[in-house]
């Protein structure tokens, strides 16, 4: 039996977090509309909004596997060695798609990515000196391979957060950051694994939710749906990398 974690995620940062914790996931980015998502929830709390990102992100992708149809018509560009290494699971085996999305709570306001230089700026003059709350959503939903296709299983879901305290950035280095474009793609703003890390003083809470999956609750959440951490302690196999198999 085979287990297989497909990440509905394209962000490297997530990449790198599983990979150096032994897990090379397979990659499946999800494309929801997550204004419309967020247009749907009223009066829910910083947690509920990224938890509920992070289930349409998961729900939309395991869609995807157990509905070939769709799959045909939406995943042209997808990953080949994705597409491969779920195709070559047999009968009896499970993989589990995760997805996660991540907000800050800065000022009684919800931030997502700024986008652009000048929304990168308030934000970096925002966070100077304050201590922001980072939620970071995670939604896990197993799926198993039959004789005609895939099969969901089951869907957990939960959060982990983390306050961060900023040192107090000068205008000069709030400008010089915000002209990297670091800062504009990425969930709040700032990033603590790379040039933004320089400006937090001090963390309390989940260390790699910070940076976009919570490796404690990831391992949580798949242990609830039957999955052994350790198992997918592995690589990809060398056939899935090349040769293109149909799904």
């Amino acid at each position: 039996m085979t287990d297989f974690l497909v990440l509905a995620s394209a962000s490297k940062a997530r990449v790198k977090v599983l990979t150096a914790a032994g897990i090379t996931p397979l990659v499946w980015a999800a494309d929801i509309d997550e204004d419309a998502v967020r247009a749907n929830l009223v009066n829910a709390t910083p947690a509920q909004v990224v938890t509920a990102l992070a289930q349409a992100k998961a729900r939309h992708v395991a869609q995807l596997i157990t509905n070939t149809e769709q799959r045909r018509r939406e995943c042209l560009h997808l990953n080949q060695v994705t597409l491969n290494a779920i195709a070559r699971l047999e009968a009896g085996d499970r993989l589990a798609v995760m997805g996660c999305d991540s907000m800050l709570l800065l000022n009684g306001k919800l931030r997502g990515k700024p986008h652009t230089f000048e929304r990168a700026l308030a934000q970096i003059h925002e966070l100077s000196g304050a201590s922001p709350v980072l939620f970071t959503g995670h939604c896990a939903i197993s799926l198993i391979r039959t004789k005609e296709g895939f099969n969901c299983e089951q869907e957990v879901h939960g959060y982990s957060q983390a306050t961060l305290y900023f040192s107090e950035i000068s205008t000069e280095e709030a400008r010089a950051y915000a002209n990297s474009k670091e800062p504009l793609e990425v969930a709040g703003g700032f990033t603590i694994d790379g040039l933004g890390g320089a400006f937090i003083d001090s963390i309390k809470g989940d260390p790699h939710g910070i940076i976009g999956i919570s490796l404690p609750l990831a391992r949580k959440l798949l242990n609830e749906l039957g999955f052994f951490w350790p198992n997918l302690w592995k690589g990809l196999p060398n056939q899935a990398l090349t040769d293109k198999v149909e799904l």
